[in-house]
């Protein structure tokens, strides 16, 4: 056996010292970026993932090589029966010993701080706004833009997504993981799939800010609605929605928030999206049972893990809150309204809506197709108003260049028709889910749907001006702004109504 001391130091190897070459880079790296990071006015999502956590798992890499290194000659050492100068005996009289158990802690210690720092650092980054929105920039286009143009637009993806605690953090970089993988190998769908089945529950996010027990009364509420005629004719309705929660007054639960703080709602959806629903059970304060259930629809198979059982919260109407992919229809009614189209160009709206249907195969197509469609409509069709208002039409056109901008995604195939909003029930089904007058309980009483459950019209009529219109503050009946001779009372709006045209 030899005993003799290799003197050769385990930190001159090969592989050591490209582990600590990279430890050095790294670091290095690391320092520059963080000084430009300090320094810089502006937020980069990109400069943060190289600062914080490329130039860390440089080091760290370097590191590991170097640690591995150090093993592999001990191990080799031994086996020839000889003693390395690098032991795990701490010996004080060996300087060669010293100089390298000095060298190693204080990698160590480096390696410590920065591992702290840039975690720390790192976890910041990933949950800001412009790392969630522009990090992967033609993924999450749709829903950052989206975003920016929401009422939502002050509050970080993060408190909605993730929310406190651990446990969903670490789900989530979980579920990133899977993400970032899908979109190295552009396999990520389009459009991306609404994650309705993982949100933490509402209770939990929403109500950090909104709270439906502080809620109460009427809110009131005036829309403007554009036909699709030459004359853009307006009609206008004015209700107060009755929005109600827990009335500290009466001490009462009511209105539309009765849903949220009355009794426990729990109901099955049929789809992934939850848009057909067959079967509610309602749980009252005094524990009485009632289950609604659409005609021939049997109790659901609860043992079978696919039955997807879900207590009623706020995302069952508000499905939108920060990403909503809004109509053409109704922006178009709210530009008109607003001047920022004229309703004095002869049939602006109906145009609009075709134009802004239409598909496209890119965005800078659409905006090309926009400007150039527009245009030649007017010369074509009203060549007197295309030299009498130009300066009308080339507003309209960068209106609906907008529109289209913030709410129209095709590299993603992602717009309004591929985003259901539940909130109200003109285009989309939303409160008819349940409330279609047809979900029967176990008595033969009916979920209602009656209009002056939620909302009392108290004006209407084909003006603009409020002050012209039929009125009555005790409400009045809806009247249709065609004659359908009471056709609105027999059917729900969605079966004449859609995305594309309504509002």
């Amino acid at each position: 056996m030899n005993t003799n001391s290799n003197k050769q130091s385990v930190f001159r190897h090969p592989l050591g010292g490209i582990g600590g070459a990279l430890f050095i880079a790294g670091l290095i790296l690391f320092i520059i970026l963080v000084l430009i990071d300090i320094t810089a006015a502006d937020e980069n999502p990109y400069r943060s993932l190289v600062t914080f956590i490329f130039a860390p798992a440089i080091s760290i890499s370097g590191f590991l090589l170097f640690w591995l290194s150090t093993w592999m000659q001990i191990k080799k050492a031994r086996k020839k029966g000889e003693r390395y100068q690098f032991n795990f005996t701490f010996d004080n009289t060996d300087p060669h010993y010293m100089r390298n158990i000095g060298i190693f802690l204080g990698i160590l210690f480096v390696l410590v701080i920065l591992t702290i720092f840039s975690g720390t650092k790192a976890y910041e980054a990933t949950d800001s706004v412009t790392f969630c929105g522009e990090t992967c920039h033609e993924v999450m286009e749709p829903q950052y833009v989206t975003y920016q143009n929401s009422a939502h637009a002050r509050v970080h993806c993060v408190e909605c997504h993730i929310g406190p605690g651990a446990t969903f953090f670490v789900k989530s970089k979980v579920d990133g993981m899977r993400q970032l993988y899908a979109t190295a190998v552009n396999s990520f769908s389009r459009p991306i799939k609404t994650p309705v089945h993982n949100l933490r529950p509402a209770q939990e996010t929403c109500e950090g800010c909104h709270w439906p027990q502080k809620f109460y009364g009427e809110k009131m509420i005036t829309n403007t609605y554009y036909k699709s005629d030459e004359e853009n004719s307006p009609w206008t309705i004015k209700m107060l929605v009755k929005i109600g929660g827990g009335n500290p007054r009466t001490g009462k639960l009511e209105g539309i928030h009765w849903h949220m703080l009355g009794p426990e709602i729990k109901y099955v959806a049929e789809d992934y999206q939850r848009q057909e629903i067959n079967w509610v059970q309602v749980v009252k304060d005094d524990g009485d049972t009632l289950i609604y259930r659409m005609p021939d629809t049997d109790e659901p198979e609860f043992e079978n893990p696919e039955t997807d059982l879900r207590r009623f919260d706020c995302m069952d109407c508000h499905n939108r809150p920060s990403h909503s992919f809004n109509p053409p229809a109704k922006l178009i009614n709210l530009a008109l309204s607003t001047r920022n189209i004229s309703p004095e160009l002869p049939s602006v709206r109906e145009k609009g809506l075709e134009i802004l249907n239409a598909e496209y195969e890119t965005k800078d197509q659409a905006i090309q197709t926009i400007a150039a469609d527009f245009n030649a409509f007017y010369d074509e069709e009203y060549p007197e108003v295309a030299k009498g208002k130009s300066t009308e039409i080339k507003q309209a056109i960068e209106e609906l260049q907008t529109i289209y901008q913030q709410n129209f995604f095709p590299e993603m195939k992602t717009d309004y028709r591929a985003r259901t909003n539940n909130l109200s029930h003109f285009v989309n089904d939303g409160c008819f889910r349940c409330h279609n007058g047809e979900m029967e309980n176990q008595h033969g009483e009916k979920l209602t749907n009656d209009c002056t459950t939620c909302h009392l019209i108290v004006a209407q009529g084909p003006s603009e001006d409020v002050e012209q219109l039929e009125s009555n503050i005790n409400g009045i009946e809806f009247k249709h702004p065609e004659d359908i001779d009471g056709a609105w009372m027999e059917y729900k709006c969605t079966e004449c109504h859609t995305p594309e045209s309504g509002y």
